[in-house]
């Protein structure tokens, strides 16, 4: 049998995993839904605009050092190009479709943008595919396979198109799915772990890298901030594990498979006890759970007194996270002092909803899947008594109802200087939000059941 990344192309998260982006009811009934063998489909009959797979391939392709990402679209579609590159690390290029070519066929810009990047040193190739191309029925596939064997530098298809799924997590998939194919088999294992982060930000890398060199335990970032040399040797890790297995678990699995690299299945290292259980489990695969349990130790005991201030004492959080860590993030606020009051994820499938069994918040509380739906969060925040919203998108909005927002974006919220840090800003003021208007909401929308156009998908 064909292991999965050999196949063509990655299969989106609903055929993988029967993953769900659309849901709006109770922590409970989301649990129900997700038992069975299958977790039923939902649609929403009205969305506003939201990120894609595309943005979520770009963003794990955006750190390697070395290797040229080809937006094939229009001038256009490389538009998230502008802030996606800051981050350094590869370079990028764009196809720059007209009417013409989307209409008639764009195998021959393609080729000529590919050739540029790499007579400008590019050692490897992404060609990162858009809604332009998904219409007008090239075969990118050909184009690349004749290119790789003319230069002899790898071209992978990350074969996106902003409408194969409804999850942007297929996105990660899809880019993690072309950078297997450019790992090469081992010849021995050496003495060090595979980091897998796809989507998260430095300080939260870093943050987990040192309590890693703390003990003296040797690591591979990838893919950000990771070079095609960390990509080429991932195979001969000792083992993989992944920050945050919604974005990145395919790597792992892919890993697994291909070269029977063990992948540890643990949880995102958010919280006290998460962390404790993910460093714990990296630890013992190396045979130094003693040092480590003494390095976690004193870490904790560090923590006494902000555990003891419970900054968050009394306060209602509302969390917009990926699910898998929603787990980690729940037993922060809860050794905080707070209360989860509500939940808006990225998505679920079958193989994150153990997540959802695992939540000791109140099963009745409000829980959606919907990644850029503020106006249904919206209609939650009017509802629920929220203090404090956290998230890594949209939060700003919560302010309009009164909401403290505690926005994650580059913010380090990983390992104990992550408890460190959101117990800081958790101990900052409550600003009174509560003259202020309730944005462009009407307040018979306000009033209205927030998921009356979330109906079950019939077959």
């Amino acid at each position: 049998m064909m292991a999965f990344h050999e196949e063509k192309n990655a299969l989106t998260r609903e055929k993988r995993s029967g993953a769900i982006s659309h849901y709006h009811g109770t922590l409970a009934s989301l649990t129900a839904d997700a038992a069975g063998e299958e977790i039923p489909q939902r649609i929403r009959t009205f969305t506003q605009a939201t990120n894609d797979d595309i943005l979520s391939a770009l963003t794990a392709l955006r750190g390697i050092r070395g290797a040229a990402i080809v937006i094939h679209g229009a001038a256009g579609c490389a538009a998230a190009a502008g802030a996606l590159a800051q981050a350094g690390g590869a370079r990028w290029y764009s196809v720059n479709l007209s009417e013409r070519d989307s209409i008639l066929g764009s195998e021959a810009p393609l080729r000529e943008t590919i050739l540029r990047a790499i007579a400008e040193g590019a050692a490897a190739v992404f060609v990162v595919g858009t809604p332009v191309v998904a219409i007008n029925n090239d075969d990118v596939h050909a184009v690349l396979l004749a290119l790789g064997e003319e230069t002899g530098v790898p071209i992978r298809h990350v074969n996106t198109d902003g409408f194969r799924s409804k999850s942007p997590l297929s996105g990660f998939d899809t880019a993690l799915h072309a950078l297997l194919r450019l790992v090469e088999p081992p010849e021995s294992r050496g003495d060090f772990v595979n980091v897998l982060a796809a989507g998260d930000n430095i300080r939260n890398i870093a943050a987990i890298a040192g309590a890693l060199d703390a003990l003296g335990i040797g690591w591979n970032l990838l893919p950000a901030l990771s070079s095609l040399e960390n990509i080429h040797k991932a195979g001969q890790a000792r083992a993989t594990v992944s920050l945050n297995s919604d974005e990145s678990e395919y790597f792992g699995l892919g890993l697994e498979a291909a070269f029977e690299t063990p992948y540890l299945r643990l949880p995102a290292p958010v919280g006290r006890a998460a962390t404790r259980r993910f460093i714990t489990g990296v630890a013992e695969t190396f045979g130094i759970a003693g040092k480590a349990q003494t390095w976690l130790d004193a870490q904790e005991a560090a923590l006494g007194n902000i555990l003891s201030a419970k900054p968050l004492a009394g306060k209602k959080v509302f969390l917009q996270l990926d699910t898998a860590l929603v787990e980690g993030f729940s037993d922060l606020i809860r050794d905080l002092g707070g209360e989860v009051v509500g939940v808006a994820l990225t998505s679920v499938d079958l193989n994150n909803r153990a997540h959802l069994a695992r939540l000791e918040a109140a099963a009745d509380i409000p829980a959606l899947v919907a990644v850029g739906q503020p106006f249904e969060i919206a209609n939650v925040l009017a509802r629920t008594q929220v203090d404090d919203y956290i998230g890594p998108e949209q939060v700003a909005f919560a302010a309009r109802f009164g909401v403290r927002p505690l926005s994650l974006r580059g913010a380090v919220f990983y390992g104990y200087e992550g408890v460190h840090a959101l117990a800081a800003r958790a101990s900052g003021p409550h600003p009174d939000f509560r003259e202020r208007v309730r944005g462009d909401y009407a307040e018979n929308w306000l009033k209205k059941n927030g998921g009356w156009h979330v109906k079950r998908e019939v077959r």
